[in-house]
Formats: C-alpha cells, sequence, structure tokens
C-alpha cells in the first residue's frame, strides 16, 4: 500500500511537470506570435523624416500638451452620450457610466470629468473637443476588436476625444493624424529602453503607443507615461508601467526626430 502510494504521488508529480512545460511552452509561443505580429510595420523607422512638414518641439512643450489632456476638465449631458449607430450607420459606445457607477475611467453626465476621454480615430484638441460637446457629439469612442478590424472604417465624425497615436500626434504638434504604424517612419530608434528621455515614446506598430514622461526608480524598471487609454480607463491619463512588461508587448522605444532639448 505505502509503495503503492509512492509511485501515485510520482507519478502526480511528473504529470505536473509536463503539465507546467506544455504551460510554459504555449506561453512562449504565444509571446512570439504576438510580437512577430505587433512588430509588423509599413513604414520603416525614419522613413518619413525627408518628406515630414512638422515644426520642431521642445521635450517641456510635450510633456505640457500631454498633461493638459490628461487633466482637461469638461462637462457633458445627455446629449453626449451615445450607445448605438450613427447616421453613417457606425457604431459608437461612448465610455460613460450611469449616475451612481463609480467605474475608473468611465465619465458622468451629472459631474465635472477630469481627461480626454478615448475616441476610435480620435484627433481632437481640447478646443475641439469642448466644441463638440457643445454641438451635441458623443463624448468618446471606445475600443472594440471590431473597430480594430473595420480600422479608418469604423472612425465616426459624430464622437469627439483621442485615440493613443492621435495622442502623441497631438503632443509632437503633428499636421495630421499618424498612427502606431507609421510613427516610427518619423522617428529614430534607440538602442535601450534606458535611453529614454520625456517625450519620447514606446511603441507597438498596429497596436498601443505610450509617451514616456520620467523614470520612477534609479533601476529604470518603471517609468511614468503618459497615455490615450482604451481600457481599462478610456480617457487619457498618467499612468505607471513595467519597462520589462512593456517590452513583452513588443513596444518599441523611439525618438521624435524633431524634438529639441
Amino acid at each position: 500500500m505505502l509503495a503503492n502510494a509512492r509511485s501515485s504521488k510520482k507519478s502526480f508529480a511528473s504529470r505536473r511537470v509536463k503539465l507546467c512545460c506544455v504551460v510554459l511552452i504555449l506561453a512562449v509561443v504565444t509571446i512570439a506570435a504576438w510580437l512577430a505580429l505587433t512588430r509588423r510595420s509599413g513604414v520603416p523607422v525614419g522613413s518619413l523624416i525627408s518628406s515630414s512638414k512638422s515644426e520642431a518641439v521642445s521635450r517641456d512643450e510635450v510633456i505640457a500638451i500631454a498633461r493638459s489632456y490628461a487633466e482637461h476638465r469638461w462637462q457633458a449631458t445627455a446629449s453626449n452620450i451615445r450607445h448605438g449607430p450613427d447616421s453613417h450607420g457606425i457604431d459608437i459606445q461612448t465610455p460613460d457610466a450611469p449616475a451612481g457607477d463609480t467605474a475608473p475611467g468611465k465619465w458622468h453626465a451629472t459631474t465635472t470629468n477630469t481627461g480626454m476621454p478615448y475616441k476610435w480615430g480620435g484627433f481632437d484638441t481640447p478646443a475641439s473637443f469642448d466644441a463638440g460637446l457643445r454641438a451635441g457629439k458623443a463624448a468618446g469612442d471606445v475600443y472594440s476588436y471590431a473597430k480594430r478590424r473595420a480600422g479608418n472604417a469604423a472612425v465616426s465624425t459624430e464622437a469627439v476625444g483621442i485615440d493613443c497615436s492621435g495622442f502623441i500626434s497631438r503632443c509632437w504638434r503633428l499636421p495630421e493624424k499618424f498612427g502606431t504604424a507609421s510613427l516610427p517612419g518619423l522617428c529614430a530608434a534607440l538602442k535601450s529602453t534606458d535611453n529614454l528621455q520625456p517625450g519620447d515614446i514606446l511603441n507597438t506598430p498596429h497596436g498601443h503607443v505610450v509617451l514616456f514622461a520620467k523614470w520612477l526608480d534609479d533601476a529604470k524598471s518603471r517609468a511614468l507615461f503618459y497615455e490615450a487609454e482604451a481600457e481599462p480607463e478610456p480617457r487619457v491619463v498618467a499612468s505607471e508601467h513595467s519597462l520589462f512588461w512593456l517590452g513583452l508587448r513588443g513596444a518599441q522605444p523611439l525618438r521624435y526626430f524633431k524634438i529639441r532639448e
């Protein structure tokens, strides 16, 4: 009986080790596939520098613009809530919360809100956003896989707000909106995330992009970023991130070629 029990325990332990190995292999394969997909970029690093008509911008100016989006205070009414198709059949889902709902990042029609809301394809300034609210446009339009698949065809002109790459484009004072696949064309690649300075970005082509603000530790393992976050708080925020996890998501450290020290 004792021998059988020991044999059973060894067999269970062996199966558990094998299962852990399978899970680890699947995790590695999944991460590798994600990196392969997100590193695809139709625009090579630095390839758009000569054709860009943008003006130079200082690091202090970039961070000041970012802060103005994150700290933008605004009020909405029921007319700025939209859940359904616009007049062109494009679905809009505003990131609003019902009265009494304290979900982080969701805006309320009865209070003053802080941080411009996320809008798929958005490229608004604080002034154009406020004007859109007064005109009764939807305040934000949340990210979805359906919108990701549809691309620009899912961008509604009847909503206002900003998305992650539109936010970077505004912070860099670009004359037009660049996407995460085209932003690298305006940049030089950094050798390491250790070289990040305020106003630089960590960009995942066809994915997400964040704006570096400052280091939070001497080891340069955590930092403060500004971003137009799609989830869980669909708005422009200042957020802390681990450089390790951003790297696993395929984020590339880049520096805008017209940034001034």
